[in-house]
């Protein structure tokens, strides 16, 4: 169902309580993020889930730990590409070269995280909280602003 239909009563927005009065008045883009948001749940669930399965079934050596989180780190991405795709932007580009750059946009994304979370840490002095919340503050904002304007642009 798209943005259009979006008074339809059965819609799965009317479900949620706040949402239901507030939808049918909100933008576009604002849509967007909230959809953003709901997909960035699920990514992080699969990057955890893949995460607790691998250290705890395949790669028990803590000394894999990396190597696991590299690879449920990476099915969070994938995952994020096809429900941002399909579900957040509505994107109908089905083309190798969009997945490459999302992938590649996320790939900086770590280093805009990892660069922020130092900087809080070391050079502003920030607690391990403020600093994480600082660093995903900010590659939220980097993360959504090139989804939606660069990678699934319409």
């Amino acid at each position: 169902m798209d943005s259009n239909n979006l008074y339809q009563t059965n819609h799965w927005i009317y479900k949620i309580p706040i949402l239901k009065k507030l939808w049918p008045i909100m933008p576009q883009w604002l849509h967007q993020i909230v959809k953003f948001g709901i997909v960035g749940g699920i990514n992080t669930s699969v990057d955890l889930g893949i995460y607790w399965l691998l250290t705890r079934f395949i790669l028990v050596d803590p000394a894999f730990a990396v190597i696991a989180k590299a690879i449920s780190y990476t099915a969070g991405v994938i995952n994020s590409y096809f429900w941002n795709k399909n579900f957040t932007f509505r994107s109908k580009d089905n083309s190798w070269a969009a997945f490459i750059l999302f992938f590649s946009i996320n790939l900086v994304a770590v280093g805009i995280n990892s660069g922020i979370m130092w900087l809080g840490l070391h050079i502003f002095h920030q607690g391990e909280l403020i600093s994480l919340l600082m660093a995903t503050g900010v590659t939220l904002i980097w993360n959504f602003t090139t989804s939606k304007f660069i990678v699934f642009k319409k």
